[in-house]
């Protein structure tokens, strides 16, 4: 997969936080950060699956009573 070069900018105690747990995780800072980012993406992805799942539970009769109106 190709890389993208972005830059960060932090103040310095976060950039030491970032550092130790990277460092305790024996990675790279930039790995350590990309994983980050993957894992509150996969988060934020399950929320709204939640959600979703939930809407239709609750209202799926609903829903499909007000879009068979709209197509008759």
């Amino acid at each position: 997969m190709a890389k993208t070069q972005i830059n960060i900018r932090m103040d310095d105690e976060t950039a030491e936080m970032a550092r130790q747990a990277a460092a305790t995780r024996r990675i790279a800072v930039n790995e350590y950060v990309e994983q980050l980012i993957r894992n509150d993406n996969e988060h934020l992805r399950e929320k709204f699956m939640e959600g979703a799942r939930h809407v239709l539970e609750e209202y799926g009769d609903l829903i499909d009573e007000i879009s068979g109106e709209r197509r008759a």
